[in-house]
């Protein structure tokens, strides 16, 4: 029974994983390359001077030839950025719990080139967007079919939210539509789906906006290589141009997403190992267990057996006596041991939930795998013993009554 449960809770967590090194991004994560740069107070002490720096930069990476496109955005190593509530305009929400999250990003214009999203409705941003002048924002196709349907999006208008709407974001007008493509990582949020929204890189993405341009000190700077050109390749290019442009400025994280993905996903390939060796630790166990108690019944019983064979009972009947009883008590052990793993399941499902990727913890195929591996393994370990049962020699039962 206890094994049962151990079985699914393994089995679990390697379907958990593989779904996370299956995920479809909706981009060519291979085809560009990214790194993470810091500006420090002391070099950089207000947003004017980073705005300075950044749209620099920018501009003379375009001028390389190395580049097709290129693009700055506030996504944590092009892994994950942020999510929260927001609010459509026209909508009422009584409750923080009715008002639906979505992903947000802040990107430079060229970021949709770079990725190779495609702008499906409207327009994409351009240096005069600014939330001094108007908030603007895009969106993915995800958030508009959730929120508007068939409706056209452009030109709607929605705000973030935070602290249960006290701190509202400025009404950002929708001005274009593009493909989706996952913001989260490989990472689970059960409250948070693949709508998200985009937002000028010098805006607030969360939150009241700010007076002047809003500039963080720390930016993700990704770029596309020309057509042939391996993005792998970039990484030198990419240091010295941004050396060219600040000296004291180091680059860090520096890799293709794929490569930065795979850095958030190799624990959890460890962690696989270690549950498909311990689950193979369990089935030899668990057969072991089986064997040890059946062998043990079979050697208990063997005068019985002796005495029925004397009196006209053949091997087959004696076989099949044996493995009828190793079942039921296989059939027991496995449907106390699969009600015990659904119960756990069902009443610590938001935990349990939290710690898988794409599976239900109540998931019939594994729970399905579960009860068939059992079975088997089970009845392979009580066959032995039963197969001795038949070899017990009637006359020596009989010396010994």
């Amino acid at each position: 029974m206890v094994r049962s449960v151990q079985w699914i809770g393994s089995l679990l967590q390697v379907r958990s994983i593989l779904n996370q090194q299956r995920i479809d991004y909706g981009y060519d994560t291979s085809a560009i390359m990214s790194a993470r740069m810091g500006l420090m107070d002391g070099d950089y002490p207000s947003d004017d001077a980073r705005k300075l720096f950044y749209d620099r930069i920018v501009r003379e990476l375009r001028d390389d030839p190395e580049f097709a496109a290129v693009a700055l955005t506030n996504r944590f190593r092009m892994v994950f950025s942020g999510n929260g509530p927001i609010e459509i305009e026209g909508r009422q929400y009584t409750d923080n719990r009715d008002r639906p999250r979505a992903n947000f990003e802040q990107v430079t214009p060229g970021f949709f080139d770079v990725t190779g999203q495609r702008l499906l409705q409207g327009r994409a941003f351009s240096d005069d967007d600014l939330d001094s002048k108007r908030p603007v924002a895009m969106v993915n196709t995800a958030f508009a079919r959730k929120h508007f349907g068939a409706d056209h999006p452009v030109g709607r208008r929605f705000r973030t939210v935070i602290n249960n709407g006290t701190q509202p974001g400025p009404w950002r007008t929708i001005v274009g539509v593009v493909s989706t493509v996952r913001m989260l990582g490989p990472f689970t949020n059960p409250n948070v789906d693949d709508s998200g929204f985009y937002v000028p890189f010098y805006s607030t993405a969360v939150g009241p906006a700010t007076p002047g341009p809003f500039v963080s000190q720390f930016a993700t700077v990704v770029v596309k290589p020309r057509s042939g050109a391996r993005a792998d390749a970039l990484a030198a290019a990419l240091r010295r141009d941004v050396q060219r442009a600040d000296s004291n400025l180091p680059l860090y994280f520096v890799g293709t997403p794929r490569s930065q993905l795979d850095v958030f996903v190799a624990q959890t390939r460890i962690v696989a190992t270690m549950f498909t060796i311990l689950g193979a630790g369990a089935v030899v166990l668990a057969s072991v267990g089986i064997y040890g108690v059946m062998s043990f019944a079979v050697n208990q019983r063997a005068q019985e057996f002796g005495i029925r064979m004397a009196l006209g009972a053949n091997s087959r009947r004696i076989l099949q006596m044996v493995v009828r009883q190793g079942v039921v008590q296989i059939a027991i052990g496995v449907v106390l041991g699969l009600g015990l793993a659904l119960t756990l399941a069902i009443l610590a499902a938001d935990g349990i939930q939290n710690t898988l990727f794409g599976v239900s913890g109540r998931d019939p195929l594994v729970y399905t795998a579960v009860a068939t591996l059992v079975a088997l393994v089970s009845l392979v370990a009580t066959f032995v013993p039963a197969q001795r049962a038949t070899r017990v020699d009637p006359m020596i039962a009989l010396r010994n009554v």
